[in-house]
Formats: structure tokens, C-alpha cells, sequence
């Protein structure tokens, strides 16, 4: 008896995956209270984490063969698989954001935004896909939209000492 209660309880981790995992509320409120850098570093690791984690184990094995192949360089072996993730499951936030991250990497802008975007209406707390648009305005030198983009994210982590410095940097080229 209890074995299994033990069981239930490791397994029911797992009940809800990605961006719809109950255990994000507390997550997000702690970050966005977290004056301490190297908590926040926690807390956005525990974040990716369970973003990374997908609705089914063929999706996940799949998800995790693809980050390789990202990891590696093989950039249209990534995106293939990525796509096939976001094919079996459109909901899973972070399927999109990996792909735009790819799409990025190959210098695919547009496609890594609209990714983004997708990426942003399921979760539109992810800082990460918040992150990598704020790049690609900046390489566009549309210093609004990145700025807007940093205040975005300042509104998730108020201590990104990152955000914080750009949104600094571009106040001061615009002002």
C-alpha cells in the first residue's frame, strides 16, 4: 500500500505538463518577488523544466531528439522533429518556442516571430520566447518594439538585470 501511494504521488507530477502545470502559479508569483539572483536563477530553471516536459511520452521523445539535434547544429533535423511536436501537440508552448529558437539560429527571422507569437498566446508569460523577440528587433533596429518587448519581461522578472540594462541602453539611444 504503501509502494503505491509512494507511486501516485512520483506519477502525479506529471498529470499536467508545459505551460498548464498548476505548480507555475507559485513559481511565477516567487520570481516576481525574488530580489536575490541566485533564487531567481532557481526558480527559471524549475520553470524550463516543467515547460520541457510534454502531454505524452512519444511527444516527449520526441521533443527531447530534437533538442539534440538543435544541441548539435543540425538545424533541419531540429526543425523536422519540432514540427512534428507541434503537429501531434499544438498546445505545447515550448514545441513552438524551440522551433523559433531553430528558425532563429538559421536566421529566419519572420518565422522565428511568428513562432514567437504562437509560442506568446499559449503562454504569454514565457520570458524565453519574450527574450529572443526583443533580439530579433533589436537585429531589425526597431528599438520601440524591443523595448517594449524588455518591459514585457520586466513585468515577469522586475530583478532581469539583462532587461533592465537594454531597457537602459535603449532609453538612452531613443532619448
Amino acid at each position: 500500500m504503501k509502494r503505491l501511494i509512494i507511486l501516485i504521488i512520483l506519477f502525479s507530477n506529471f498529470a499536467y505538463a508545459d505551460q498548464k502545470d498548476g505548480r507555475l502559479i507559485e513559481l511565477f508569483d516567487k520570481l516576481f518577488l525574488s530580489t536575490n539572483n541566485m533564487e531567481a536563477s532557481k526558480l527559471l530553471f524549475n520553470i524550463w523544466d516543467i515547460w520541457s516536459i510534454a502531454d505524452n511520452q512519444e511527444t516527449q521523445i520526441l521533443f527531447d531528439e530534437a533538442n539534440q539535434f538543435m544541441d548539435v547544429g543540425e538545424l533541419d533535423n531540429a526543425i523536422e522533429l519540432f514540427s512534428k511536436v507541434i503537429e501531434q501537440c499544438p498546445e505545447f508552448a515550448e514545441g513552438w518556442n524551440k522551433r523559433a529558437t531553430v528558425y532563429f539560429l538559421k536566421g529566419e527571422l519572420n518565422k522565428s516571430i511568428s513562432d514567437i507569437e504562437k509560442t506568446l498566446y499559449l503562454e504569454p508569460r514565457h520570458f524565453g520566447a519574450l527574450d529572443g523577440l526583443a533580439e530579433i528587433y533589436l537585429i531589425k533596429d526597431d528599438l520601440l518594439g524591443a523595448a517594449a518587448t524588455y518591459r514585457r519581461i520586466l513585468e515577469i522578472i522586475p530583478s532581469s538585470k539583462k532587461s533592465q540594462d537594454r531597457l537602459r541602453l535603449i532609453n538612452d539611444l531613443l532619448f
